[in-house]
């Protein structure tokens, strides 16, 4: 049974498991909930599952509802490390947290002990912002941008029932893409703007699609289209509830880090991705000689010392006990949400920064 520090319904629980890889692309999305949770003999309506979900958001539990980018496609990104004096951590925190840029800060149980994501539109934008990053803090990154992605699962269930979602989204983006002849394409201003309004996720409402559209000067169906596009395009990775892991249970959190021969990284990386407890698995560059480390794999749990024994089982199965690696637990989440790549630094921003330096 997963700890959950939030009061969670039995429906929630089930809407979790169900809906985090695929949020129906339909013009009721929750009624399409309800008639999917229907199939597995969960009986609820329309306005329950809005309610529901709107509940989680309330709690924190939700971060959005919304796409997961493919980082390569959507723009530049990159994983960062500060080494942060400990009495000095929150405060830097908070200053790397004023970046738009930053969807991700982590405290880390390491001399490297402040881990984030920034994301931009290009590597311009992107370098720009760990400049800003490394003046305001007068600290130097660790800058560690993927080299290779092996495996990237980042759906969390509570309670698991064992329940597969009955309808897919790939089959609700069948149903959009076979009835497509008669839309009108979107020009490329227009997929910038719809982008930029989906990012942070979809409106609080029954028919999200529509306020979109309506925003936009677009038709529903346009906007569901160009959504299922990027998905077969993999531009989106995954559309659905994005949950903040930490809010049901699952903090004791490991970035487990690997010093591999260059020669076996492929093969290594491949038998790490299929190992069940690991949900990200990626090649980043050493940067000697501060670091020596050049694969990363998340495992995410409930339980710090059942996480260990799952580390130490998967080093004695794929025999890297002689490889030299660590490993960081998080201890706080300083900031999580969606990349945003479609924002520059301001100015304003900057001078804020310099105000808490």
């Amino acid at each position: 049974m997963t700890s959950i520090s939030v009061s969670i319904s039995q429906l929630q629980q089930d809407i979790i498991n169900n809906s985090q890889k695929g949020f129906p692309l339909t013009n009721q999305p929750y009624k399409t909930i309800a008639q999917q949770l229907a199939q597995v003999n969960i009986e609820t309506t329309e306005y329950e599952v809005f309610q529901a979900i709107k509940e989680l958001d309330s709690q924190e539990v939700l971060s959005r509802i919304g796409p997961v980018f493919d980082h390569k496609k959507a723009g530049a990104s990159t994983l960062a490390a500060l080494a942060v004096p400990p009495k000095d951590l929150d405060k830097v925190a908070g200053i790397v947290n004023q970046f738009e840029q930053v969807n991700h800060n982590y405290g880390r149980e390491h001399t490297y002990n402040l881990w984030f994501v920034v994301t931009a539109k290009d590597m311009l934008a992107l370098n720009s912002t760990l400049e800003n990053i490394e003046l305001l803090t007068g600290l130097p990154i660790l800058v560690l941008p993927m080299e290779a992605s092996y495996h990237i699962d980042l759906a969390f269930s509570i309670n698991v029932t064992g329940l597969e979602s009955p309808t897919s989204n790939q089959q609700c983006n069948e149903l959009i893409t076979q009835n497509s002849d008669n839309i009108t394409c979107l020009t490329d201003s227009e997929k910038t703007n719809l982008r930029s309004a989906i990012e942070k996720g979809l409106p609080v409402h029954l028919s999200p699609y529509q306020v979109i559209a309506k925003q936009l000067g677009l038709t529903e169906q346009q906007v569901q289209m160009q959504i299922s596009l990027w998905q077969k395009e993999g531009l989106i990775r995954r559309f659905g509830l994005v949950i903040k892991h930490r809010k049901i249970g699952y903090d004791a959190n490991a970035m487990v880090v690997w010093n591999i021969p260059n020669d076996d990284m492929d093969k290594v990386a491949l038998k790490l991705a299929k190992c069940d407890p690991v949900s990200l698995c990626y090649q980043r560059p050493r940067r000697l000689p501060d670091w020596p480390y050049n694969l990363f794999c998340m495992i995410h749990g409930t339980d710090r010392k059942l996480v260990l024994q799952q580390i130490d089982q998967i080093t004695e199965q794929l025999g890297l006990e002689s490889i030299e690696n660590d490993i960081l637990f998080s201890f706080k989440a300083y900031k999580q949400h969606g990349a945003r790549y479609g924002k520059k630094q301001s100015n304003e921003t900057a001078k804020k920064g310099q105000a808490h330096g």
